[in-house]
This record gives C-alpha cells, sequence and structure tokens, in this order.
C-alpha cells in the first residue's frame, strides 16, 4: 500500500554523505557487463541507467552485497509507467536512490526514503530557469547538471538559492583532469560512464 502523507527518514543519507566525501567519483552503467565493473571497482556509488522488472531485483541486490549505493534513473527504466508504484517498487527491492527529471517520481521517492536526485539538462538559459522553479518547490538532496561542461557556468547561481544542494556534473568526461577541474570549480561529484575511471 502506497505511503502518501509522511516522508520516511531518507535511509542511506549518511553514506550518501560519506561517500561523497570519499570520492568524487560516481560509476554510470548502462549494462549488466559495465554493472560488474562498476561493482569490482572502488568507488562507492553507482548510477544504474537501465533496467527492467526481469533484472533490477537481482542488480540492486548484488550493489547492497557489494557495499555499493546504487540510484536507480526511473525515466530510463524499460517495462515501468513513470508513477509511485514503480518508486514503490525500487524501494521494495532496496534501491538507494532516485534519479529523475519529474517532480512526481522525486516527490514519491521521498515519500519512501530514498535518496533524490534531479537530473537536468542545461542547455540554455531557460533551462537553467526552469531547474530554479523546480527546486524552489522541491529540494532534492541533489542536482545532477548535464552535459559537466555547463555546471561551473550556473553553479552560482543554484548555490546561492540552495547552498546545502549537492551539486553533480554528467555528461561528455573524457579524463580524470576534467573531474578535476569540476570538483575545484565546486561541483561535489562528477558522474561517468567510462571504466576506466571509476577510480577514488
Amino acid at each position: 500500500m502506497l505511503e502518501k502523507k509522511t516522508n520516511k527518514p531518507v535511509r542511506d543519507k549518511a553514506l550518501w554523505d560519506e561517500a561523497l566525501k570519499e570520492s568524487p567519483v560516481i560509476a554510470a552503467v548502462r549494462s549488466e557487463e559495465t554493472l560488474e565493473s562498476a561493482l569490482a571497482s572502488p568507488v562507492r556509488l553507482v548510477y544504474l541507467l537501465f533496467g527492467n522488472p526481469m533484472n533490477l531485483e537481482r542488480m540492486i541486490a548484488a550493489a547492497r552485497s557489494r557495499k555499493k549505493l546504487l540510484l536507480v534513473n526511473a525515466d530510463l527504466l524499460q517495462g515501468f509507467s513513470r508513477d509511485a508504484y514503480a518508486v514503490e517498487y525500487l524501494a521494495h527491492c532496496d534501491a538507494s536512490g532516485i534519479i529523475s527529471t519529474h517532480h512526481g517520481t522525486l516527490q514519491a521517492a521521498r515519500t519512501h526514503g530514498l535518496i533524490t536526485v534531479l537530473r537536468t539538462f542545461m542547455i540554455d538559459s531557460a533551462a537553467v530557469e526552469g531547474a530554479k522553479r523546480f527546486l524552489a518547490h522541491f529540494q532534492p538532496d541533489a542536482v545532477e547538471l548535464l552535459p559537466a561542461i555547463a555546471a561551473p557556468v550556473v553553479l552560482d547561481s543554484i548555490r546561492e538559492a540552495h547552498p546545502t544542494l549537492k551539486v553533480i556534473a554528467g555528461g561528455l568526461i573524457s579524463d580524470l583532469k576534467q573531474v578535476e577541474s569540476l570538483v575545484q570549480a565546486g561541483v561535489d561529484a562528477v558522474s561517468l560512464s567510462r571504466p576506466g575511471l571509476w577510480v577514488v
């Protein structure tokens, strides 16, 4: 039965904060082969950018067994509607968190005590203003700005309104020097899909 009115405490929040302090690298995986590489890597945070009802529970359990926090991009799943029942299923499967571009999905995730990450595309000034309006109504645990090269440009305006919000950059990163540059610019973490960059 769905819980509609009360938010559970975010179960893995302390581990999330600890992992972000330990390393700015988040492994972003798009296949079961790369998931295994991520689970074998030293990084503690993993974004799951694929999945369906037949494999999600098994993959989430594998991540838990390896002491990884697995956050599922609910917008990229196959065989699910983008509704509160899908989020409830992911919570039942023991996912650590949800990534989405949708307010309703993230609100449902908060209700179930999951880490919430707003994914937003910084393609122009209108997109930046849209993200700021979203954050004025619902503040997730983190916002992921794509592409990563846009993050330093908009970081100050986001942090001015939300100084404690974690900011993640993602997309179009090819080497660790870029990761270092983004962290020096003030980004908390960078999501990377290249296994060779999954280091701490």
